[in-house]
Formats: structure tokens, sequence, C-alpha cells
């Protein structure tokens, strides 16, 4: 397991903007995030079109 720490390089707004609230995965959730990153370029687009397929999908009745 990776545990490295990334950080932003950068200057931050002096203002405050509105952030979504934070959503925590579950462990199946992490694990289907980690399989994603490793496919290839063409393989997490095919992904991506299955998945949206399904999402878009009529339900069964």
């Amino acid at each position: 397991m990776n545990t490295d720490v990334k950080t932003a390089v950068g200057e931050q707004l002096a203002e405050r903007v509105a952030q979504p609230e934070r959503e925590y995965l579950t462990p199946e959730e992490r694990l289907l995030l980690r399989f994603y990153r490793q496919l290839d370029q063409g393989e997490q687009a095919f992904m991506r079109r299955a998945i949206e397929a399904l999402a878009t999908r009529d339900s069964p009745k």
C-alpha cells in the first residue's frame, strides 16, 4: 500500500469558496478506484462507457 502524501504547489485564494460536504468511501469503493486507476487509458474509456450505459438504462419493473 502506497502511503506517500502529495501536496499541492501554488497559492491559495484569500477568499473562501463553498466546498461540497466530504463523502467518505467504503472499502469496496476504494478497491474499485484502485482497480480503475491501474487500467490504461483505453480500458478506462471502455469502463466509463459501460458504467454510463448501466446507469442510464431503464430499470426493469
